[in-house]
Formats: C-alpha cells, sequence, structure tokens
C-alpha cells in the first residue's frame, strides 16, 4: 500500500513539473545553454531584433513564440519549421506586408500582429486552419482575402484601431457569424 502511494506521488510530482517547465516562458538570454527540446514557450521580446537569430531553429518544439516590440518586417521562409506553433505574438514590430509563412502554420491558433503597418490579410491564411484567434489591432488593413471567411475556428478578430465605412463593417460582420470582432464604430464617409 506504501508503495502505491509513493508511486502515485512520484507520479503527481512529475506531472506537475512537466506541466510548469510547458507553462514557463523562458527568456533567450536562458536558453543559450538549454536543452532545445524542453522549451516550449520563449521570448525574444524588447531586443531590437531586425532578423531572427539563426539558432532559434534549434527550438523545434515550440509552442508559443513572442517577438514582440523588435523591428522585424519579415519572417524567413524557413519559418514554417516551427510546425508545433500555437500562439505567435508580432506585436510592435514594422511588418508592411503580411508574413506569409504564418499561413502554412497548421497549429497556430492565436496569431497577433497589432501595432505593425499591414494593410491586407492574404486569402492563403485558410491553409492556416487551427487559428481562432487574430489580432490586428492598430493596422491600416484595408482588404481581407476571402480565406479569412473560411476559417472554420476563427471567434475573435480585433481589427481596432482602423476606421471602416459601415459597408465594411456589415460585410464583415455577415461573413464572420459567430466571431467576435473588435472594430471601432464605423464612419459613413468611407461608404
Amino acid at each position: 500500500m506504501k508503495l502505491i502511494f509513493v508511486l502515485i506521488s512520484l507520479l503527481y510530482l512529475s506531472n506537475s513539473f512537466c506541466q510548469k517547465n510547458a507553462e514557463t516562458i523562458y527568456k533567450w538570454s536562458d536558453v543559450q545553454t538549454a536543452n532545445p527540446d524542453t522549451i516550449y514557450s520563449l521570448s525574444l521580446s524588447k531586443l531590437k531584433l531586425t532578423n531572427l537569430p539563426s539558432s532559434l531553429w534549434r527550438f523545434k518544439n515550440l509552442k508559443k513564440l513572442y517577438l514582440d516590440r523588435n523591428k522585424l518586417s519579415v519572417l524567413p521562409d524557413s519559418f514554417d519549421l516551427f510546425e508545433n506553433l500555437e500562439y505567435l505574438s508580432l506585436d510592435h514590430n514594422q511588418f508592411e506586408f503580411f508574413p506569409m509563412p504564418i499561413t502554412r502554420l497548421k497549429h497556430l491558433q492565436t496569431f497577433i500582429a497589432s501595432n505593425n503597418r499591414l494593410t491586407y490579410i492574404p486569402e492563403n491564411i485558410v491553409n492556416a486552419k487551427s487559428l481562432k484567434k487574430l489580432d490586428f489591432y492598430n493596422n491600416e488593413i484595408a482588404e481581407f482575402g476571402k480565406g479569412i471567411f473560411q476559417l472554420k475556428l476563427l471567434n475573435y478578430l480585433d481589427i481596432s484601431g482602423t476606421m471602416y465605412g459601415t459597408v465594411i463593417q456589415k460585410e464583415l460582420e455577415d461573413k464572420l457569424v459567430g466571431v467576435k470582432i473588435i472594430m471601432d464604430p464605423p464612419c459613413k464617409c468611407l461608404d
């Protein structure tokens, strides 16, 4: 009986430790000597990056990646090697064009690209079939490719910070039924 209690206790402690590691967001400075297979959440925020470091590709098990507040304007084509990525934040960067490798991330559920200079959402965003949350706050998105309307799991879209006319807002609301859309009040002056 004591052996069973000890085994259950060890199993519980082991499971708790694994869950804690999966939830820990490591900073770039903390993982330089870490075993890359044990890192699931990583932040390279506020590093003034214009390009991603080549050693980032060692961390193939990443589920969450924070690249906030850098000077990034493109993602390399090889970015889709992060095939387990579920959460990506590119908040406060310098993207003018939609980072196309995002459309090839099959497990991506949350994509945050607020405070950039994006002007369109491409049609092939539909290929990122697991997307549930899109945050494009404070961008100048004027063109919505029809792919966004085909994302079956999408339940949240933030496009506030840009004013739209009543026609575009109505179209978005009609085509994105069941999606919580965050947007500024429309202006008839833009119709």
